[in-house]
């Protein structure tokens, strides 16, 4: 029998707020693939291209949102040997098999956080009291440790200082550069080797890709409008579009079914976001079915080039990073104009408007600005959220409701806290 492995949420996945009130931390993207994937890929390669057996182990409340869970993990326990656990902040590198012993019964450090354990499957019975709940690092106490060179995600802008370096190792594991389109007269490749235009793919006259400084991968589907320059490292997801006259630079991934203007640089956009318009936006990640008004600006370094703090539940965090954006949780929203100050975390749901500068953090479900902010209505939310779903021809759906309604009421101590201050 197959040893089983569990991709499991770990006590710290509040550290990536806003992005995981709505997804599983392994389902955050970092390069070309969301985390879960890179992991997928790199232990079938090891296996001959054999998917691995994986499970998934995530709060509760995502469930209904996911196919990728493990309802039992009694249910593990028929295999001989041990049942290995790993955790969905890894960031996945090949050079860990070579430090990773599968039969050895332990767990493996990084930085105070289990990556990796190999627990007996004696345990797999009473961890089920712990399912839905992210697990901490005491649950594997009694276990030996090892220390390991791995890296993990901890704060939102981990995955901004890594995605280039991502968007290279990704690109690798899709085989590298390949012209699958016939491209018009006018379009300019630079450094064609290290270009992937997959089929269905179309680039207008005027467009230069650039990959002199990083590959670029651009999927099925995308279309690329006149006189838009894209530089690597690079990626742009399925049926994305690029509009006239962009500028996008390099150690930037856009997911599928974008829509992308004006200036974007080193920053992640999840799937079904727009930021069509003039602007900048750089150093950020955005969720899904984010919009961004046209004029929105974001700042994403200190006039005195000092590291940026940021706001994490009310509580102030050094990031150590001398250039971090806006990070903006699932569904959010803001006017025309808006500007971002360095650093600023904005939750789910948020519709943002207005002069001045907005507050840096902002939590999930505020409707307002400078001038002020209320808290936005749940129903028409959610009925928001489903008309913007119904314009791509997706639904929400009772499970994406569902999730929507937990992170109003996770949340809404913060915004009582926020709006008495």
């Amino acid at each position: 029998m197959e040893r089983p492995l569990v991709v499991f949420e770990d006590d710290r996945v509040h550290q990536l707020y806003p992005l995981t009130l709505t997804r599983p931390v392994f389902d955050l993207i970092c390069g070309i693939f969301p985390l879960a994937e890179k992991l997928r890929l790199g232990l079938a390669a090891a296996r001959g291209g054999k998917d691995p057996d994986i499970r998934f182990h995530t709060r509760a409340y995502l469930a209904p949102g996911t196919r990728r869970r493990l309802e039992s993990f009694s249910g593990l326990a028929g295999g001989q040997g041990p049942v290995s656990f790993i955790n969905g902040r890894l960031v996945w590198d090949d050079s860990l098999f070579a430090a990773i012993d599968p039969a050895w019964v332990g767990r493996y450090m990084c930085g105070g956080s289990v990556a990796w354990a190999n627990v007996p499957a004696s345990w797999t019975g009473r961890l089920d009291g712990l399912a839905g709940a992210p697990l901490g690092s005491e649950v594997f106490e009694e276990l030996p440790v090892r220390e390991l060179n791995a890296l993990l995600v901890s704060y939102p802008w981990d995955l901004i200082r890594l995605n280039g370096e991502e968007i290279e190792r990704d690109f690798a594991r899709l085989g590298g550069g390949v012209i699958e389109v016939d491209l018009p007269d006018g379009v300019h490749l630079v450094n064609e080797g290290a270009i992937r235009l997959s089929r269905g793919a179309s680039l207008s006259p005027g467009v230069v890709v650039d990959a002199s400084q990083g590959p670029v991968s651009i999927d099925g589907g995308v279309t690329v409008l006149a006189n838009a320059s894209l530089m690597g490292p690079l990626h742009i997801g399925e049926r994305s579009i690029i509009k006239m006259g962009a500028r996008i630079y390099g150690e930037t991934t856009i997911g599928p079914v974008c829509k992308v203007g004006g200036e974007v640089g080193e920053s992640i956009m999840h799937g079904y976001t727009n930021k069509q318009h003039d602007g900048f936006v750089g150093h950020s990640y955005l969720g899904e079915w984010v919009n961004i008004g046209a004029g929105t600006d974001t700042s994403d370094m200190k006039n005195n080039y000092s590291t940026v703090r940021l706001s994490l539940g009310g509580e102030p965090v050094d990031s150590l990073e001398r250039f971090v954006g806006l990070f903006m949780g699932d569904h959010s929203k803001c006017g025309i104009g808006t500007i971002f100050n360095t650093g600023t975390i904005a939750g789910v749901c948020c519709n943002i408007f207005g002069a001045g500068f907005p507050p840096k953090y902002i939590p999930s479900f505020a409707w307002g600005g400078n001038a002020g902010f209320g808290e936005h209505d749940l129903e028409k939310a959610i009925e928001t959220a489903r008309t913007a779903m119904t314009r791509r021809d997706m639904t929400l759906g009772s499970a994406g409701e569902s999730i929507l309604r937990e992170v109003f009421e996770l949340t809404r101590e913060e915004r009582l806290t926020f709006f008495r201050i």
